[in-house]
């Protein structure tokens, strides 16, 4: 047993020391290679710039004449720049990709099997803005979040006239997957000029869609130009009575974004969202009747000051108030049946403190 036990003991320190000493000579060869990589890219900065200045640089022949390392140098320096300049040198840059076959290689890999490969294919794809079907993008990359979001945003920054539906398509194909940042920022940028293409989507897909999507896309609609559709007001209407409270207030949101007008009143029912029993639903309510600003919205409003039962609202209310530069109520307003009156006036004094703060006295030298 005991013999057992020290072969058990010695095969594993065998083992422990193995790997201590592959990772030690991965540890030392990666830190050689970015070493050298860093010299490399000194020695060639200059030469680059320079050559970007030149009418015929000849990239072909100058890439062909660097080692493998160098031109893997290159192509980090391209992917670099291309990220930050315009103009005349982001046109000298994409001629050295060309040349160094770069925008051919990224269109093969998105034929890989592996996702790293065809992430940095698509990567490459947007940096050169070279544009590729949306038949071959839907081949190759629905099988993954990560590889839907970047070929939307490849869509997006070649900018084809169906780049807003199918890029919205490519990211809200699974309707049961919440976005990624990327994602989410991509859904804004294809719709925030037109947002048709998630409208139309969210009329026809969005009752059986996840609930935190639902939410990013009415968070998208909340900053995006919207048409006044009397089928997006009635969907929007409908979202009103939700579970969920979130939802609610979201569709409140992008309510707002509407602005204001008869038929939008007409689909908000404001006495049912300031009752509603989550404060977040009754703030976003608030934030509603501030946009609009008219007489009725005004009157809701300074009710809500001396009526809601969360602090925090009645605070919001007092703020929507003084930002439209209406009257607050007064605390002689309270009706102690409802609310205790210093809580409702501490929320009067609050919202006039910060629209009036007390000014100090300037201290100079006399």
């Amino acid at each position: 047993m005991v013999s057992t036990l020290l072969v058990a003991a010695v095969v594993v320190f065998a083992i422990c020391l193995l790997v201590a000493a592959v990772t030690l000579f991965l540890s030392v060869i990666r830190f050689w290679l970015d070493q050298r990589r860093e010299a490399i890219r000194a020695e060639l900065m200059p030469e680059l710039f320079v050559r970007l200045e030149q009418p015929d640089p000849d990239w072909a022949g100058w890439y062909e004449s660097h080692s493998r390392l160098e031109r893997y140098v290159i192509r980090d320096v391209v992917s670099q720049y291309l990220r930050r300049l315009r103009g005349y040198e982001r046109q000298q840059l994409l001629s050295l990709a060309a040349a160094a076959s770069i925008d051919d290689r990224a269109d093969r890999s998105l034929d890989s099997w592996r996702l790293t490969r065809r992430l940095r294919g698509l990567i490459w794809l947007s940096l050169l803005e070279r544009p590729v079907s949306t038949d071959r993008l839907r081949t190759t990359c629905l099988d993954h979040s990560t590889t839907r979001a970047a070929a939307a945003r490849l869509l997006l920054v070649c900018e084809g006239e169906t780049a807003a539906d199918d890029g919205t398509s490519l990211l809200c194909f699974r309707n049961d997957e919440r976005l990624s940042v990327f994602g989410l920022d991509t859904l804004y940028r294809l719709n925030r000029v037109d947002a048709s293409a998630l409208t139309s989507k969210l009329i026809v897909d969005g009752e059986w869609w996840d609930e935190e999507l639902l939410l990013q896309s009415l968070l998208v609609l909340a900053h995006c130009r919207l048409e006044r559709r009397s089928d997006l007001l009635e969907w929007l209407g409908e979202l009103l009575e939700h579970d969920s409270p979130q939802v609610r207030a979201a569709a409140l949101a992008a309510f707002e974004r509407q602005g204001w007008s008869q038929e939008i009143r007409a689909r908000v029912d404001v006495e049912g969202a300031l009752s509603d029993p989550d404060p977040g639903v009754r703030t976003a309510c608030y934030d509603l009747l501030g946009r609009w600003g008219d007489t009725s919205s005004i009157e809701w409003l300074q009710y809500a000051v001396v009526t809601d039962p969360n602090e925090r609202c009645r605070l919001t209310a007092a703020r929507t108030l003084t930002k439209a530069g209406a009257a607050l109520p007064s605390a002689i307003d309270v009706d102690p049946e409802t609310e205790p009156a210093e809580d409702a006036a501490a929320a009067i004094e609050w919202a006039r403190a910060e629209y009036n703060p007390p000014r100090r006295a300037a201290v100079g030298w006399s």
